[in-house]
């Protein structure tokens, strides 16, 4: 897509405009104007629903798993005080694989944070996360929310990026950042298809209170109908995955609480005592997305405008992270040597930077999902003795659990808590 003037008569200036306020795109606004940030642009985040608003009511109760290098996100930017209080350490986890109820099932794989130093990650629920960004954001007198506006269009111009508003105002920067989502507007408006496929299953998610202490223990139990996961919360709490057939899904849905919560204790069986169901349970079809490009014309994508990936690590979020992460210091670099950060040169070096392990997390997923959520028998029996012979070596062990904590690679610097 080429560069063309503009022709707004008036338009407010900032040096980013971010369209998308969700976790990566309020991230990316601390990143770029926080406290911590040399030197600190003047960002402007637009989204169709208030990112205030949406951080207060709470409504978003999916569990995620932060990385340590995401928690090291966190830190730099000032969060971690608000959020650690709502997370819990995945200090022990276990995989099985098999049929039957899950308390049944022989555990294939097992890692213990213990003698290994920190945790590789910890489970916290996604209104935590963005109440926690809001709360720093709402002390940054660099960052401008501007909730509940409709973007009709995007037009460039040399050195500017301008977005149009439904109002008849606009707004311009040198650089425009898509962090809006799978169905991105931005990717959209620079015309940048996505490759990806639709997994014919459901991932429905909720929380869960039990009787019995979970011991910080996480658990994945995979079948031909998907990964159940069990993740740790604060307290006698849990937030589950649980991905299923489509038709499956409709009917699970469809019951009423008590004939669920019935459902949920046969699936998961007494090592935790009788469960209860929290809150609303939410399902999400699981199809996975990546964009051929992820910058154009004085634009970045990043989180899900510019990949989707399986949920059955819990990789995705953290994926965006270092998209921010990564983003921030190109940018930041650029503007201390006084360069146009939202030049060709800088909007290439961020594409070089998450080029390489986008592909090869979406790659390690869809190899999981394909060895994992299968019944072929001689491949479920190579499975099986393959995860035991893992579960006997603890320096492979501990080498998984460093990849699976983030630390692995050219880490940006928010990642290793700068």
């Amino acid at each position: 897509m080429t560069e063309t003037p503009s022709s707004a008569p008036a338009s407010s200036r900032h040096d980013v405009i971010i369209v998308g306020g969700g976790p990566n795109g309020l991230a990316m606004a601390l990143a770029l104007a926080g406290p911590q940030a040399q030197p600190r642009a003047r960002v402007l985040v637009v989204d169709s629903r208030d990112p205030r608003g949406f951080a207060a009511a709470g409504v978003d109760t999916r569990g995620s798993a932060l990385t340590r290098a995401t928690q090291n996100v966190f830190k730099a930017l000032g969060v971690w005080p608000a959020l650690a209080p709502h997370c819990a350490e995945m200090s022990h986890i276990v995989v099985t694989d098999g049929k039957g109820s899950l308390d049944t099932r022989p555990a294939l794989l097992s890692f213990l944070s213990e003698g290994q130093g920190k945790a590789a990650a910890c489970i916290t629920e996604n209104r935590w996360i963005a109440s926690a960004l809001m709360g720093v954001i709402d002390t940054v007198p660099e960052i401008e929310i501007r909730g509940g506006a409709t973007i009709t269009a995007i037009s460039r111009s040399p050195g500017f990026a301008e977005v149009h508003f439904a109002d008849g105002a606009s707004a311009r920067a040198p650089l425009l950042i898509g962090a809006d989502g799978r169905n991105s507007f931005v990717r959209n408006d620079l015309g940048i298809e996505v490759d990806g496929h639709d997994d014919q299953q459901v991932a429905l998610t909720f929380s869960m209170a039990h009787e019995l202490p979970h011991g910080n223990r996480a658990e994945e139990h995979f079948s031909a109908t998907g990964v159940f996961a069990l993740l740790p919360l604060p307290g006698n709490r849990a937030s589950i995955v649980w991905g299923t057939s489509p038709a499956e899904a409709q009917r699970l849905m469809a019951l009423d609480d008590r004939a669920f919560e019935d459902a949920l204790n046969e699936k998961v069986g007494s090592h935790l005592g009788r469960i209860t169901l929290e809150d609303r349970r939410q399902a999400y079809p699981l199809k996975r997305h990546v964009a051929r490009a992820i910058t154009g014309p004085r634009t970045a994508l990043i989180g899900d405008a510019a990949h989707i990936i399986h949920p059955l690590a819990g990789l995705g979020l953290n994926l965006g992270f270092k998209d921010v992460a990564a983003l921030a210091d190109c940018v930041s670099e650029a503007m201390l040597r006084g360069e146009d950060h939202g030049g060709p040169a800088v909007m290439e070096r961020y594409a070089q930077w998450r080029r390489f392990d986008i592909v090869s997390t979406i790659v390690a997923m869809e190899g999981m999902n394909a060895l994992f959520v299968n019944d072929w028998p001689l491949l479920a029996l190579l499975r099986q003795t393959g995860l035991r012979l893992v579960d006997k070596m603890p320096a492979v062990k501990k080498a998984l659990m460093e990849e699976a904590a983030g630390m692995t690679g050219t880490l940006p610097k928010l990642m290793r808590g700068m």
